[in-house]
């Protein structure tokens, strides 16, 4: 059977059953060119080899229907539990995070989520721990960005969260690791500030901040992926953080910047390292 063949048939049979979850009043000409997206879109995951369950394409392509986003442009980034996909909403992009239902680490997951007092797993279920975990992200996103300069979350829908997309027409901004030429002082004090206005005023710690984890757009540092981010009274936030400002003050030094994860803690906190928080990164 042809690709071709194959793609009618998968949007013959999504499109039935998402039509029997939810009544779009789409006219015809609309509805038209609403499949088109939809086998674009496939086609594209087959030559990207990306493979979504059938409940996750549903929920990619009710965002099209709904008009929350235009199109579906092209992979960002893909890795074992996340593919971040580029998307346009008119004449704004959007970055599209999905999370892959079937390699997720649930058991990490759910350390991360059940010592968080905005959230009260009665079940787990592989289904609502993501679902979790995206509307963990989401929020995350929506106080950081308030804050420091992070994109701002859009919409969440089970396993996908919708955000602002950071480039420059359509081209993703490089990660601070990749950029050669660059301040590194001053990037270093914003990035510092960044982290103890987050731990301040917005109660939360990162979690997983290195240089992987921040773009940079017109010079200014832009911190991602809060999805292992943790408010201030959860049980792992300080160690999260003493690993946040060893792998910022590693990176630096890199950089001959004269800096030290503890002076970097002090700054944030007000306080010293407990040594039995930093002894419990090992356990991360």
């Amino acid at each position: 059977m042809s690709i071709a063949k194959n793609i009618e048939d998968e949007l013959y049979e999504l499109n039935k059953l998402l039509s029997e979850k939810e009544e779009f009043q789409l006219d015809r000409e609309y509805q038209k060119e609403i499949l088109e997206k939809e086998r674009k879109f496939l086609e594209d995951l087959k030559t990207a080899n990306e493979v979504f369950d059938k409940r996750t394409l549903m929920t990619l392509f009710s965002l099209l229907a709904g008009k929350h986003l235009t199109e579906y442009i092209g992979v960002v980034s893909s890795g074992k539990e996340a593919v971040v996909f580029k998307a346009r909403k008119g004449k704004f992009y959007r970055a599209v995070k999905v999370y892959r239902v079937a390699t997720c680490d649930f058991k990490t997951m759910s350390k991360y989520i059940q010592g968080d007092p905005r959230f009260h797993l009665r079940k787990s279920s592989r289904r609502q721990i993501i679902h979790a975990w995206v509307e963990k992200e989401f929020r995350n996103l929506k106080r950081a960005s308030e804050i420091i300069n992070a994109p701002k979350a859009r919409l969440r829908r089970e396993n996908v969260l919708v955000m602002d997309f950071v480039g420059y027409r359509g081209i993703p901004a490089p990660k601070l690791k990749d950029v050669q030429d660059l301040d590194w002082e001053r990037c270093f004090k914003i990035i510092k500030e960044s982290m103890k206005k987050l731990y301040e005023e917005g109660e939360l710690v990162h979690g997983d901040l290195s240089e992987y984890n921040i773009l940079v757009k017109d010079d200014e540092p832009v911190f991602i992926d809060f999805s292992q981010s943790v408010v201030t009274q959860h049980p792992l936030a300080q160690p999260l953080l003493i690993r946040d400002c060893i792998n910022i003050a590693n990176f630096f030094r890199r950089k001959r910047i004269n800096c030290n994860y503890k002076d970097l803690y002090r700054y944030i906190t007000g306080k010293d390292i407990n040594p039995i928080d930093e002894a419990m990164i090992k356990q991360l």
